[in-house]
């Protein structure tokens, strides 16, 4: 997650998830990168967004083999997992309160 403190409403904060497996035998070819942007505006509910992983940091990652575009993760099963992560992260860390 990275974000400037008090700023959560202009430009926001970005998450980079590396998803997939991380057990014993596991290695960055059983991983990918999907990037949101968390918004928190004045007056407003939070937004979470898929966004390009291409584009972020995470994308050259020695992490993960992939780094999806939005495309590639909205309207997929995947984004389901996506979001149930972001919501179980959000709920739990108390900087975004």
């Amino acid at each position: 997650m990275h974000w400037t403190v008090g700023h959560l409403d202009d430009p926001g904060a970005n998450l980079d998830l590396a998803l997939g497996s991380w057990g014993e035998g596991s290695t960055s070819g059983d991983r990918v990168a999907v990037s949101l942007l968390y918004r928190q505006p004045e007056e407003s509910p939070p937004a979470v967004m898929v966004i390009d992983a291409t584009d972020r940091t995470v994308a050259k990652s020695d992490l993960v083999s992939a780094a999806l575009r939005r495309r590639d993760v909205v309207g997929t099963p995947l984004a389901r997992q996506v979001f149930d992560i972001v919501d179980a992260i959000l709920l739990q860390d108390p900087r975004f309160f």
